[in-house]
């Protein structure tokens, strides 16, 4: 016989549920069996497996250990490997910037993936999942009840402020950030630098946005104007919502240095917002004027665009390091910022 206690990931799952998570890949059918034949109990008695788990609660498994052993074996063949923190040389507790036991926020690099987008390239979502498990956090069993993740992504070439779940408690709790419409939401600031002189300041919310799944192109427009032909056929459109204020301007270059907030996170928001305004982020490969960048000798530097800090709403403030590209151009760039969040 085998007794599980039911930790923090567990509960608030359904007795079955969780059966069908350690037994992934096995038929559902075969629980339900097990459930009527009183060979799977919760804390000693007889259970229908539709039960809400609390932490503490035991969960019996009367099988010999034999038997255990060839059902979690066929289970476990399901299983990823769990990849090793080695894999990951450009990832390193250095980028963690903020950390408890339900949740994590990691700066995300210039050049990574937030995410896998079906392909074999490496994301900071398996590099969390190593992270963990060289923690000893993580490990097979507790991956099938609930997998870690990161729970809000950043393009490819930006760099910044990424959370993550460690818990099923901290994805929830980050999602109810990300998701309040209660005017409790995280302050999610950014820091990019645009083409041209830019004095674009205050609230834009007169937007509506769409984005082609078919080559990953986001477009806006005035909202109660002329939608543009080529986002005909791509659903309906989305409000977006972000806040701009400029901090610097060097006349030299031509080139602007803004602080941005989002108030919805739209894929591509910033820089589809800037472009339709006149003002391309520089290095942007999308959306950018790659003249100017070329003019500029920008074209190798990337987006100069960071998820800068974030804001919870217990007042936690997160920051990420600003790029040396961006530094490079005004090396003052998080004084300025901070002077105008004051």
């Amino acid at each position: 016989m085998k007794e599980i206690t039911v930790s923090k990931n567990e509960a608030g799952l359904k007795l079955k549920k969780m059966c069908f998570l350690y037994f992934k890949g096995i038929p559902e059918s075969f629980t339900y069996k097990m459930l009527r034949k009183k060979i799977i109990q919760l804390n000693r008695k007889k259970a229908t497996g539709d039960e809400i788990l609390a932490e503490g609660d035991k969960v019996q498994l009367f099988f010999s250990d034999e038997t255990l052993k060839n059902l979690r074996k066929e289970a476990e063949t399901f299983d990823e490997d769990i990849p090793k923190l080695s894999d990951f040389p450009w990832f390193s507790g250095d980028l963690i910037l903020y950390e408890n036991e339900d949740m994590l926020f990691i700066d995300k690099p210039s050049g990574i993936l937030s995410q896998r987008s079906g392909t074999s390239e490496q994301s900071l979502n398996e590099a969390v999942i190593a992270y963990l498990a060289d923690k000893g956090i993580v490990d097979h069993e507790s991956l099938q009840v609930f997998r870690p993740s990161v729970c809000n992504r950043l393009d490819r070439n930006t760099s910044g402020i990424i959370s993550a779940s460690k818990t099923r408690k901290g994805a929830r709790e980050l999602m109810e950030f990300y998701n309040s419409t209660d005017g409790k939401t995280v302050g999610k600031y950014y820091l990019t630098v645009v083409h041209g002189h830019c004095t674009l300041k205050g609230h834009f919310d007169r937007l509506d946005y769409v984005k082609s799944k078919i080559d990953n192109t986001a477009y806006v427009w005035m909202r109660g104007g002329r939608r543009p032909q080529e986002t005909l056929g791509y659903g309906k459109p989305e409000p977006i919502y972000t806040e701009l204020y400029p901090l610097a301007y060097d006349k030299n270059k031509d080139i602007s240095l803004m602080l941005c907030r989002l108030h919805t996170g739209r894929s591509h928001q910033i820089r589809v917002t800037m472009k339709h305004y006149g003002f391309h982020v520089v290095g942007d490969p999308k959306y950018g004027n790659p003249v100017r960048d070329h003019f500029l000798n920008a074209t190798e530097m990337g987006q100069l665009l960071v998820a800068w800090r974030l804001t919870l709403p217990d007042g936690t403030r997160i920051q990420a390091g600003i790029p040396k590209e961006i530094l490079g151009f005004f090396p003052k760039a998080a004084e300025l910022a901070d002077s105008k969040l004051q």
